[in-house]
């Protein structure tokens, strides 16, 4: 299920931020995604309450025997499929014991979810972390540069200091590093 929002989530991310690459665009997939598995979770948890409040009802409706309230008011239904009281009784326990449980499952997981006075602050965190990420591939981009130029010298020194092998030029090669011949 993860991979599934993941990879919805992965070209909002793109999207939203197209400077942003590598680390930083997985970083961003990564928090919506941690969003809309908390609303999935929250969904599901719903999905369970109603389920769970269907299946009382529908219990409640088919196995309950009928009590005579008054006595001038006769009992005339009777159900064909009523389970005995203890059974009856345990049954709505457990509903109600479930019911409870996922309701709060439900305010847990409602209560994780982004407020809308959080939007401002996520906004401001996401264009943090943007400028974050800009500053950091500049930074690479840099050290990359450095690596390729410092690569191209060693390359330079070797063919000049391997050259054909003479000793005129290996002589030649450690006057151009300022060593003693």
């Amino acid at each position: 299920m993860h991979d599934t929002h993941s990879a919805d989530v992965q070209p909002a991310a793109s999207h939203l931020f197209p400077q942003c690459d590598g680390l930083g665009r997985d970083m961003l997939s990564e928090e919506l995604s941690t969003d809309m598995d908390r609303i999935t979770q929250l969904q599901d948890a719903i999905l369970d309450l109603l389920t769970i409040t269907s299946a009382s009802i529908e219990y409640i409706t088919h196995r309950t025997q009928f009590e005579q309230t008054s006595a001038a008011i006769p009992t005339t239904l009777q159900t064909a499929q009523a389970a005995r009281r203890k059974e009856y009784r345990a049954a709505i326990e457990t509903f109600v014991a479930d019911i409870v449980r996922r309701a709060k499952d439900v305010e847990t997981l409602t209560a994780a979810l982004p407020s809308k006075d959080d939007s401002g602050l996520r906004a401001a965190r996401l264009q943090e972390l943007q400028t974050e990420m800009v500053a950091a591939n500049v930074e690479y981009k840099e050290a990359l540069a450095q690596a390729e130029a410092l690569l191209g010298e060693l390359r330079d020194i070797l063919r000049v200091t391997l050259g054909d092998g003479t000793e005129r030029n290996i002589v030649a090669s450690l006057g151009r590093l300022g060593l003693p011949a």
